[in-house]
């Protein structure tokens, strides 16, 4: 079939005096239509040269333009179809579907509507799509229909569906009931839409799973009401066509996405995490090239879409079954839900081209059912949340009953505590006034003693012997002795009752003004650490510590000099210390015991020595969150390490 030139202009007669008519009786209009490429003609201006063809109203995109290629998308065209009826029949009308471009209808040469704007360029085009009912005479017997149509936004040209010619009472019931229906459902699925809306924006947004049900509704809602009313086209009469469209085919695309959303969050557990960023990238995706793409592409997308959504399907078909096997009854209301839903849309697409009329109605009520069932779902879940949050409610006022009662007894005991305290400040002010008596009374009579057996020395004018002379001695040195005990005391009692005042300063410092105290002739050898560092603590409490720790390894050294050396290491918040030295060192039997207060590994009077100063050392250690140990065998020298938390 070639659209080239022809002289063929007589009028092809389509007969259909055969044919009667009664309330059920429908006949398509179908074939032998005339067709005229790239011409839009008038009723009268067909006596031309211009070339038609008989062709049956599917898109042009079918029809050959030669033998190597088909009729473009975009374009423009005219149809005409001249057919007989008999006279004694009911009051008769056409029934013309929507049709994917403007259109232009005259009827036995008169002008019936104009649907949009019919023009030979995308400018001079403006798109609509409605469908209509055209009564037609009860006078007359023959009719010629003329239809011009043109085309510069869809993918399908021309008109794609069947003309129905039937009684007009039948296609005014038909039309009445697609009307109620339609309403009936939009209504439905509108109010179940903005019902579950304002549920999540108000009182249950925990639950993103109604957020999506409710623009699924909303979204089909819409989709509904734009495609067979188009009110937006009817309120903004030069809106464009193609943007109508876009909006159009977005919301399919974000139907698709929040069912797919919906399922998800239904399924939580067992869904993976990547299925919601494959939906979500898909959704943008069609979005993006549907709102860049120019027309017709863009009208590509649905089947693409409808694959993806199939795919979808058998997918969720699968989650489903798993979530019955794991015993989850929302899943066996899912399941029968899309179970219907199924149905429903088979006999949407099979029962609604056919005879059956009043199919849309079942269909739409079958719809409605499906959405009915996944409120209930919803409702379901939010029933079982509900319950849990009652019994998460119950739970809590039995702890806040508990937590009141234990709070009586922190409060009994905070009582108690604070009577402690007071106890304990009371305690202190008598250890201070003891430690007052200690220094005072204690240590006032030492002294007088200390300077009675100086006197008696000096009174005695001739020399006594050897004897009492080592008794003196060794009376003084006893003397010294509990002095010097009697300040360790007092030094390990402020010690444990003290408050610290931390400052900075470096290491080296402070350990040169402690060897210049213990060593001030710097007889004997001691090496400071490498390399220097500052630190903030205790100034006070570190310098005690490494002068009891550098003059003990000077006081018990065994040789004529000692070699002493001092390293540390640092981490983030604490410092390790070390101080060697080459004395005779410590048997390990003894390493715990040497910390201990009073304790001495030699005799009185070997060496002098209160057994008071690493019982302080140690204490200092830990209450600057170290510790402290020593290495060290019998005769090669004592490496004393402790930690310090900064």
């Amino acid at each position: 079939m070639s659209f080239g030139q022809s002289n063929d202009t007589k009028k092809v007669m389509v007969d259909l005096q055969q044919e009667t008519f009664e309330n059920t009786t429908e006949i398509l209009l179908d074939a032998d239509w005339e067709f005229y490429w790239n011409a839009l003609l008038k009723p009268g201006n067909f006596n031309t040269k211009t070339a038609f063809t008989k062709v049956s109203l599917k898109s042009w995109t079918n029809f050959p333009l030669s033998d190597t290629e088909n009729l473009p998308t975009f374009g423009y065209a005219t149809y005409r179809l001249t057919f007989s009826i008999l006279e004694d029949r009911p009051q008769v009308s056409l029934y013309v579907p929507k049709i994917y471009a403007a259109s232009k209808i005259w009827l036995n040469g008169k002008l019936i509507s104009e649907i949009g704007h019919v023009g030979k360029s995308k400018a001079e085009t403006l798109h609509r799509r409605f469908a209509e009912i055209i009564p037609l005479d009860a006078h007359e017997t023959t009719f010629e229909i003329v239809i011009q149509v043109a085309n510069f936004y869809h993918n399908k040209g021309g008109i794609s569906a069947p003309i129905v010619l039937s009684t007009t009472q039948k296609l005014q019931k038909m039309q009445s009931q697609r009307v109620v229906t339609d309403m009936v459902f939009i209504g439905s699925l509108s109010f179940i839409g903005m019902f579950f809306l304002l549920f999540f924006l108000f009182y249950w947004h925990k639950d993103r799973a109604v957020l999506y049900f409710a623009i699924l509704c909303l979204s089909l809602a819409y989709m509904t009401l734009s495609d067979r009313y188009a009110p937006l086209a009817q309120i903004f009469e030069s809106v464009s066509w193609i943007l109508l469209t876009k909006i159009e085919y977005i919301t399919l695309f974000l139907s698709g996405l929040s069912a797919s959303m919906f399922f998800y969050y239904v399924f939580i557990k067992f869904v993976p995490k990547i299925y919601t960023k494959i939906v979500i990238y898909i959704f943008f995706i069609l979005c993006a090239f549907t709102t860049v793409l120019p027309a017709p592409h863009f009208t590509k997308f649905v089947m693409p879409f409808m694959i993806l959504l199939i795919l979808d399907l058998i997918y969720v078909s699968f989650i489903i079954f798993r979530a019955i096997a794991n015993q989850r009854h929302e899943s066996i209301l899912l399941l029968v839900s899309m179970v219907f839903a199924a149905c429903i849309f088979f006999a949407h697409i099979f029962a609604f081209l056919g005879d059956n009329g009043n199919a849309i109605v079942y269909v739409n009520f079958g719809y409605i059912v499906v959405f009915l069932l996944l409120s209930m779902l919803l409702m379901t879940r939010f029933s079982d949340s509900f319950r849990a949050l009652e019994e998460a409610k119950i739970l809590a006022l039995a702890q806040k009953k508990e937590i009141s009662e234990k709070s009586k007894e922190l409060s009994e005991v905070n009582q108690e505590l604070k009577e402690n305290v007071l106890q304990l400040k009371n305690y202190n002010a008598e250890l201070d006034s003891f430690n007052h008596i200690v220094s005072h009374d204690l240590k006032a009579p030492l002294v007088a003693m200390h300077s009675l057996v100086s006197f008696i020395e000096e009174d005695l004018e001739v020399p006594v012997n050897t004897y009492a002379e080592a008794h003196f001695k060794a009376l003084k040195g006893r003397i010294t002795k509990m002095y010097s005990m009697i300040n360790g005391l007092l030094e390990y009692s402020r010690i444990a009752q003290g408050q610290k005042n931390k400052e900075s300063f470096y290491i080296n410092e402070v350990l040169k003004e402690i060897i210049d105290t213990v060593d001030p002739e710097k007889k004997h050898t001691i090496h400071l650490p490498i390399n220097d560092s500052e630190i903030h603590t205790s100034k006070i409490e570190f310098q005690h510590v490494f002068l009891n720790l550098i003059g003990n390894a000077i006081e018990h050294c065994d040789k004529v000099y000692a070699a002493i050396n001092i390293s540390f290491s640092k981490s983030s918040n604490k410092y390790i210390f070390t101080v060697q030295d080459n004395g005779p060192g410590i048997d390990p039997k003894y390493h715990e015991k040497i910390f201990d207060m009073f304790y001495q590994l030699e005799q009185s009077d070997v060496v002098e020595s209160t057994g008071i100063g690493l019982s302080i050392v140690k204490k200092i250690v830990s209450a600057n969150h170290g510790k402290i140990s020593i290495e060290s065998k019998d005769g090669v020298g004592v490496t004393i390490k402790f930690s310090w938390k900064v």
